[in-house]
């Protein structure tokens, strides 16, 4: 038995937003960008245009390893996954797919694959996906033989056959099968209900039978199934890459012909050649970003585009700024003391001073960006020095000029422009009366401590891989991550329970009320302290017309305008 699973497209949701329709219901999916009869492809040519993009250089733009952020970017104009999740109207849409359908499980999926082509002419089929995950997941493909090991292929971890490839017992995830060309069935080894979103994920791509043959050429020339295509081939060192509109797309081919990416040493350098007229669209830096842009200050639906009338994006991203604690040592093994912490942390303080309000302070471990945030979901990311002081006086009461009988060492990254932000930290619990020793060590060091548990408090990045809530609370509060990045060594049966029912359950409804339970639980725990949602900010010149830039940094070139 299946249940049948019905994903809205953009176009649908445009349509219904015009039309104020009620309750939308669709039978599979329709194209992200268009396609079949569309409406954008009758009346003649697309017209021409070019755009120019500065960014930092790119470490890998093979999807095979495409993880850095001008990697990715390359990345994702080159390729379309199964499905994309849809920042704007918050769903879950089909690309590469059409429909797909889940067993009542939660363990099956079987994706209906839209017909497609590759760059090279070759049409995509469901086992260009496989060979397309494989080569990720195996550790001997012929990708890892010119790149080295694949950082994204955890997010093939449930699939059956995983660790059978992962240690050579296997040549294929035997969870991957494809009865014909357009049907791919994918089996876990457990349930989970979030995994169309995992496949949503800009590495998760089809790849021609080239992408083996010559790995090699395929890494600097990749040929994907996106809105654009490479020009010829990227020596690894240049300072450009030159993509072209792909005529043979499956969606609404875009109107720009040409997508022109330079490469600098920094963002900063980035930014100036967009300031010095070199770039049509480029990254800005904290110092630079115009803060009244910022999304969260705004109800305007279109504050993520790049318009002619608002040339900077100020958004959040999935990412979450946070302090572990170790909830094993004293005095963080008590819940009262966590919570007196969080506090007392003045995060608006941080925001302005630090980041000169480019980034907005966290009221929870879910980023807004995320399916399930719920605005002041936890309830002790409030600045109250009244409250905090409460707690602590009956822990350790106030001496002489305020102070308590306790020292907090708060450890982070060298390198990791995090000192003031620490620093404020710092000074926001010694107005408590709590002493605090900064600790900066290397990203390696750092990493070994959190694992070992020798630490009292972390600083720590946590960023979404997919749109999943799920995605934040397995990882940093199931027992059973207790021996990845739970560093904060927090296990409770109830929030396990949650987050495993979740996990089983078809209904996204039900599945998000589940996962806000558990997230309700670690939040009254406070094993770790969110301080600050992370954010990403572009500037675009008069040259464009219109450019959505989501919540992931991607910019969406194959649906921009540009002015006449």
């Amino acid at each position: 038995m299946r249940s049948d699973i019905r994903v809205m497209s953009r176009r649908d949701l445009l349509r219904a937003t015009i039309a104020a329709a009620g309750a939308l219901a669709l039978a599979g999916c329709t194209d992200l960008r268009g396609g079949e009869g569309s409406a954008e492809l009758e009346g003649g040519d697309p017209r021409e245009g070019a755009i120019a993009v500065s960014s930092v250089k790119p470490l890998c733009i093979d999807p095979f390893n495409a993880v850095d952020e001008a990697g990715a970017q390359i990345c994702f104009q080159l390729f379309d996954p199964l499905m994309r999740y849809d920042y704007e109207y918050g769903v879950l849409t089909c690309l590469a797919a059409e429909s797909y359908t889940a067993s009542e499980d939660q363990r099956e999926f079987t994706f209906t694959i839209r017909e497609a082509y590759f760059h090279n002419g070759e049409a995509v089929r469901a086992q260009d996906f496989k060979r397309g995950w494989e080569r990720i997941a195996n550790p001997s493909s012929a990708a890892a033989g010119v790149l080295g090991a694949s950082n994204v292929s955890f997010l093939l971890s449930l699939v059956e056959g995983y660790q059978d490839l992962r240690e050579g017992r296997a040549s294929e995830l035997s969870g991957i099968t494809c009865p014909d060309d357009r049907t791919l069935v994918v089996r876990l080894s457990s349930a989970y209900a979030d995994f169309p979103y995992v496949c949503a994920h800009h590495c998760l791509v089809p790849v021609p039978d080239d992408a083996d043959a010559d790995a090699e050429a395929f890494s600097l020339m990749p040929v994907g199934n996106g809105p654009y295509k490479m020009t010829e081939a990227w020596d690894g060192q240049s300072a450009q890459i030159e993509l072209s509109r792909f005529l043979d797309y499956a969606g609404t081919v875009t109107t720009i012909d040409t997508v022109r990416f330079t490469f600098y040493d920094s963002v900063g350098d980035a930014y100036r050649a967009y300031e010095a007229g070199d770039a049509t669209l480029a990254p800005c830096p904290i110092e630079s970003v115009d803060a009244n842009a910022a999304s969260w200050k705004s109800s305007d639906d279109e504050r993520l585009r790049i318009t002619s009338g608002r040339r900077c994006v100020l958004g959040v991203s999935p990412v979450v700024s946070y302090l572990v604690c170790n909830t094993s040592v004293a005095p963080l093994d008590d819940v009262r003391f966590r919570r007196a912490i969080s506090l007392a942390i003045d995060r608006d303080g941080i925001s302005k001073r630090v980041y000169r309000d480019a980034r907005m302070p966290a009221d929870g471990i879910v980023a807004p960006v995320v399916p399930g945030y719920r605005e002041g979901a936890w309830p002790y990311c409030i600045h109250d020095n009244d409250a905090a002081e409460e707690l602590l006086d009956e822990l350790y009461p106030a001496g002489a000029g305020g102070v308590r009988d306790v020292t907090l060492t708060i450890t982070y990254g060298e390198d990791s422009g995090q000192r003031n932000a620490m620093e404020q930290i710092a000074e926001s619990l010694s107005a408590v009366g709590i002493a605090c020793e900064l600790e900066e060590l290397p990203f390696e060091d750092l990493y070994v401590r959190y694992r070992s548990g020798s630490f009292m408090l972390g600083r720590y990045d946590w960023s979404c891989d997919f749109a999943s809530m799920d995605n934040v609370l397995y990882p940093l509060f199931h027992s059973a991550s207790l021996s990845a990045y739970n560093f904060s060594r927090y296990a409770n049966e109830q929030v396990d329970t949650c987050i495993n029912e979740a996990r089983s359950t078809g209904s996204e409804g039900e599945r998000t009320s589940r996962l806000q339970e558990a997230e309700d639980i670690v939040a009254q725990d406070c094993p770790v302290i969110p301080y600050l949602f992370g954010s990403y900010a572009y500037v675009g010149n008069q040259r464009i017309e219109q450019l959505h830039i989501d919540a992931d940094g991607f910019a969406h070139l194959g649906e921009a305008e540009l002015a006449d």
